[in-house]
């Protein structure tokens, strides 16, 4: 909603009479295995182990791939789940309009709250301590759920603002405000404060990762371009696409940002050190924070349907349609949505909701190959 480095092997072929002129951009060689075709597959998120989950909007369902690519399992949960994540003590959680639900993968069995004090839940995240903090995007207001206790604190934004993916880092909870184009950080180690960055006029920041030297990255629609916020420094640096100008979803991954684009139909990748993009210093700010505390009722109970199958891979190129100061994209076929966007076990992983697909393509694999006349 609003989710490759490709091995460069140059072949030289030197063919008596034949001369050298240029260079042909390589496709990608990927695959694809079908999807629930009454669904739309929107986000994506990673275990331990490697395994892939894949919430399946439109079919009320949660998918499972193994790590290895040969099997999976599709939990149907009914309704219209969102970001389902595995929390890495046997649940699956996900959010649905109001309610927040979470899948027991021991007895497949399904818990949902009505978290009553929100009015359209986006996505969701777990900091360290196993809080579940929740993101409202119909509201301006985020909230954090005890899963042993009930308690759901209500923080209202600093501003009406609209936000949709929760980024957890340790005790910090960073928000991308599409409305007013602000980067905000929750500090919730102590007493809670708020940072806010202001962007560029006519930002719409809407994804957010982190990458390896804790700078923030954003995906930004209004403007077609990344950006990264260094926050120690407040320096802001921004990557106009070269191709495509809705960026999506957006992952860090071995020193490069790789990131889906929805108007284009498109997979890229930038890597920041062979890009000349120049920062500059942004203005922060510490808005008040307020909180208040309610116990929800307790959960409904229920079944989940299950259903395992062997994933039927097909092979599949992608055309390269840029390749320039350290950027690499690709064109997926006509008709694409591409949405989140994982990297796990050199491998990157994106469901396309419009084609009712998952792509799987493995990082470090472009092949070159020489333009030659006679």
């Amino acid at each position: 909603m609003r989710r490759m480095i490709i091995l460069s092997i140059t072949i030289v072929v030197c063919l008596l009479g034949l001369a050298v002129v240029g260079r042909a951009l390589a496709e990608l060689s990927a695959q694809e295995m079908p999807l629930s075709a009454n669904g739309a597959a929107i986000e994506i998120h990673t275990d331990a182990q490697g395994n892939l989950w894949i919430s399946d909007f439109l079919a009320g369902g949660i998918w499972k791939v193994n790590a290895a690519g040969n099997g999976y399992t599709a939990y149907t949960v009914g309704g219209f789940p969102a970001d389902a994540q595995p929390d890495g003590q046997g649940g699956v959680w996900w959010v649905d309009g109001t309610y927040l639900g979470r899948l027991s993968l021991a007895d497949n069995t399904t818990q949902v709250w009505n978290v009553s004090v929100s009015t359209l839940l986006w996505g969701l995240g777990f900091d360290s301590s196993g809080i579940i903090w929740l993101a409202d995007s119909g509201i301006s207001n985020i909230y954090s759920f005890d899963p042993l206790t009930r308690e759901t604190c209500t923080y209202p934004l600093p501003q009406s603002a609209e936000v949709y993916y929760p980024l957890v880092i340790g005790t910090q909870l960073w928000l991308a405000d599409n409305i007013n184009g602000k980067l905000l950080q929750l500090d919730f180690s102590g007493t809670p404060e708020w940072t806010s960055w202001q962007l560029p006029v006519h930002s719409t920041p809407f994804a957010l990762t982190q990458d390896a030297s804790g700078d923030i990255w954003f995906t930004d629609d209004g403007l077609a371009q990344l950006g990264k916020l260094s926050p120690t420094s407040d320096e802001l640096t921004l990557y106009p696409l070269p191709a495509g100008t809705s960026p999506f979803m957006l992952t860090a991954s071995g020193g490069k940002i790789w990131y889906t684009e929805q108007i284009l139909g498109s997979i890229g990748s930038l890597d920041p050190s062979q890009n000349p993009a120049t920062p500059d210093v942004v203005t922060s700010s510490n808005p008040s924070a307020s909180f208040s505390c309610v116990t929800l009722d307790a959960p409904s109970l229920g079944p989940a349907f299950v259903s395992t199958g062997v994933p039927n891979w097909a092979d599949v190129t992608y055309t390269t349609v840029a390749e320039e100061n350290g950027w690499l994209v690709y064109k997926l076929p006509s008709i694409s949505q591409p949405n989140g966007i994982v990297i796990t076990n050199n491998q990157g992983y994106v469901p396309d909701s419009l084609r009712h697909k998952l792509i799987r393509f493995t990082l470090q694999q472009k092949v070159y190959l020489p333009l030659v006349s006679r």
